[in-house]
């Protein structure tokens, strides 16, 4: 296996980023002391963080370099169902390069781009989200050079229990650990959470361990991979208190924690 820490993300070698974004009937519910709902804050954090990865990638005759490419998976718009979160000219696709993200925007909000509008409709099929997840990454990586590039990133967020997570949980281990067995030359796949939930307590931040007693809480923590070392310096410099074997995995997080978690996540250097 490479170090890691000798790649280079570029248009050769560029980064998968999968966002697994719940969209049933509880995302409609507020976030923490905002005024408007948790589907609308996940929205607007990803629409920016989409926004900073394709600045990130401009290169110096302002052409904009495919160093990433992105899927938007959204669970639970249907009963028992995921779909692309792409909408407008890229409705229907599932992996969409950074450049073509850009230059297919379904609007614009003050003189930004977005590309997706919040949705809080049904059930939380989240086994299937991860099912999609495990699919697109085994496909990308077995796809042209993409055994040379970082392995891919998974991010989900999410507000409830899993719908379809099988008896004590086992299909949706079952497929997060067949996520976690795929692997680039680089490394496995990373998988990150993002916990919203409606519980009152305090918020968790890249634990090592889980010990409330919630049962999906310890869920969602397990099947969370360990922070890599790029990741731990970006938390270190928005302030995190990270120690060596912390996991990928924000609980009951504030709108800060959500935007600088998908910053974090989603590899920006």
């Amino acid at each position: 296996m490479h170090d890691i820490r000798n790649l280079t993300i570029s248009s050769t070698n560029p980064c998968l980023l999968v966002y697994l974004i719940d969209q049933s009937g509880s995302m409609k519910d507020k976030f923490g002391n905002a005024s408007h709902s948790k589907a609308v804050e996940v929205t607007n954090a990803i629409n920016d963080i989409i926004y900073q990865v394709g600045l990130r990638c401009i290169g110096s005759g302002g052409e904009i370099r495919n160093r990433f490419e992105i899927a938007i998976v959204g669970y639970g718009k249907q009963e028992d169902a995921v779909q692309s979160g792409w909408e407008g000219q890229l409705s229907g696709k599932w992996v969409v390069s950074i450049k073509n993200i850009f230059e297919f925007p379904l609007e614009q909000d003050d003189d930004k781009p977005i590309w997706i509008k919040p949705y809080c409709v049904s059930s939380t099929p989240m086994t299937k989200a991860f099912e999609n997840a495990k699919r697109i990454c085994n496909d990308w990586i077995n796809w042209g050079n993409h055994r040379d590039c970082h392995p891919p990133i998974i991010i989900n967020i999410t507000d409830g229990e899993a719908t379809d997570a099988g008896s004590n949980f086992s299909a949706i281990k079952n497929e997060v650990e067949q996520i976690k067995s795929l692997r680039t030359n680089y490394g496995g796949a990373n998988i990150l959470n993002i916990h919203i939930s409606t519980r009152a307590g305090d918020k968790l931040l890249f634990p090592n361990e889980v010990n409330s007693g919630d049962k999906f809480e310890k869920l969602l923590f397990e099947m969370s991979t360990p922070l890599d070392e790029n990741m731990i310096r970006l938390a270190k410099n928005r302030g995190y208190n990270i120690e060596n074997g912390a996991k990928a995995y924000v609980y009951n997080g504030d709108a800060v924690d959500l935007l600088n978690f998908l910053d974090i996540g989603s590899q920006l250097f």
